[in-house]
């Protein structure tokens, strides 16, 4: 009698040619290359009875061979050696079965059956081979006890360089400013185009180049084109470059633009507003395949390069009047960020103050310091210019100032003179009581997180002294160690 495997690759048949290449001892030479695997390897006949298996599979099952050969295999599973059997599966559908099996020795198995046919096409024999998941199943646990490790450690990342920013590149006290600065970290380390907006002087540049500067393209340019600093006809070929003879005074050779050399980094076109619809086309086609051709050119040029615009107009309403493209505008509105004038976020003049002097004392290697009241004065002031007018303002009383502190005398009349949030606030409080209020409630916030005084300074940007100082001032001093 001959006997057929039938198995995932097909039908085969034991040939004369396969017995004579083993020689007469051919079930002896077969059981020392099944002994030879490291795959556990079992057979059960039709009842079905389990009749033979190798060592690997005593060892992934814990068992031997004389307490189980010979045997029903619905007695083992009865018996617990393992938690489903697959012998019953491959002799009721007559096709290759594969299991995933939990077996007494506390391994789980990948188990396949595998049916062997006789002439008439009766099942005689279920040879079944076994491959241990244990590990595989561990392995996975780790990655995912990894996975979650590398997701917390990048919102630490995350949340370390959003304090560094505040420390160093950006002021970010008031609550407003914190949720744009989240937000441009966040989407830093995505290639999302971002659109910025806000009025001018807020500081739309400096925050396209942080969120180039948090990204992984940190190491390559980062470029930027005011488009309304150029004429129409220019603007084209500033940006996507042009082809030797492209029009009259031309460079020999022609041009890269900036596109092509930002490639592989970020370029921020500022005043987007300003671009031509014509160009506007051609801004939409790069979106949409990172290539564009030279002014004059007919080579398509490929690159990689994010796209981040500015702008402190409104560019829903000048697509409303025909001035911008609507499908350019939903391009490139994927992540908007709108930056708040200053007047909505007075919290953070004072510390833009100190961070403006600190930067004059360093340039003009002069020491001077802010009086109050000069400071509750610019604290009042509106800054229709935003920061870029608030920095000018202070540099300007630096340099005229008498004496080594900026008194109230030092700034323009429209600066002395009392507007927009005047003596009163909103909530009919002084200045001086909402600045009292607003130092306490940082203190009180910076506490339940912090219990020393050089952590406190830390995450309030100030120094040690200082905090020891506005401890005692809002009679806070107790709550931690003065001498920490």
């Amino acid at each position: 009698m001959s006997y057929s495997v039938v198995n995932s690759g097909g039908q085969g048949q034991y040939e004369p040619a396969f017995g004579a290449a083993f020689g007469a001892d051919l079930a002896r030479q077969l059981i020392s290359i099944f002994e030879a695997t490291a795959d556990g390897i079992w057979v059960c006949n039709a009842e079905p009875r389990l009749v033979w298996l190798n060592s690997a599979c005593e060892k992934l099952n814990n068992i031997t061979r004389n307490e189980v050969c010979g045997r029903l295999v619905c007695d083992l599973l009865q018996n617990g050696n393992f938690d489903h059997d697959v012998s019953s599966r491959v002799l009721q559908s007559g096709r290759t079965v594969t299991i995933s099996q939990k077996v007494r020795s506390g391994r789980t198995l990948l188990v396949s059956g595998i049916p062997v046919f006789d002439d008439s096409g009766a099942i005689v024999y279920v040879v079944g081979s076994e491959r241990d998941l244990t590990e595989l199943n561990l392995l996975k646990e780790e990655l995912g006890k990894t996975s979650a490790l590398s997701e917390r450690l990048n919102s630490e990342l995350l949340a370390l360089k959003l304090r560094d920013l505040k420390h160093t590149r950006i002021v970010a006290r008031s609550e407003a400013m914190d949720r744009v600065l989240d937000t441009a970290i966040r989407v830093a380390s995505f290639d999302t185009t971002v659109l910025l907006t806000g009025p001018t002087g807020v500081g739309k540049s400096m925050m396209a180049r942080i969120i180039h500067d948090a990204s992984g393209r940190r190491d390559r340019p980062f470029l930027s084109l005011n488009c309304g600093a150029f004429p129409t006809a220019l603007l084209d070929a500033e940006l996507f470059g042009y082809a030797d003879g492209a029009f009259t005074g031309a460079r020999r050779g022609g041009k890269i633009g900036l596109l092509e050399a930002a490639n592989g980094g970020t370029l921020l076109l500022d005043e987007i507003d300003a671009f031509p619809l014509d160009v506007q086309v051609k801004l939409l086609t790069f979106l949409d395949t990172q290539t564009f051709i030279r002014v004059g050119d007919t080579k398509a040029r490929q690159v990689d390069v994010r796209l981040i615009a500015a702008t402190n107009r409104n560019l829903a309403e000048a697509s409303r009047n025909g001035q911008f493209r609507d499908d350019l505008l939903f391009r490139l509105n994927v992540v908007p960020l709108d930056i708040p004038a200053l007047s909505a976020r007075r919290t953070d003049i004072p510390e833009l103050v100190r961070t403006q002097i600190d930067q004059l004392q360093r340039r003009y290697k002069v020491k001077r310091s802010m009086a109050q009241d000069a400071l509750e004065a610019l604290c009042r002031h509106d800054f229709p210019g935003n920061v870029r007018e608030l920095q000018n303002v202070v540099e300007r009383a630096f340099v005229l100032a008498h004496g080594d502190e900026i008194a109230l005398a030092d700034f323009a009349e429209e600066v002395r003179r009392p507007q927009g949030h005047g003596a009163v606030g909103l909530e009919g409080e002084s200045f001086r009581e909402a600045l009292r209020r607003t130092e306490r409630n940082w203190l009180v916030a910076a506490l339940r997180k912090h219990r020393r005084q050089k952590d406190i300074a830390l995450e309030l940007g100030i120094s040690q002294p200082t905090v020891a100082r506005l401890l005692r001032k809002h009679g806070m001093s107790g709550s931690i160690s003065i001498h920490d």
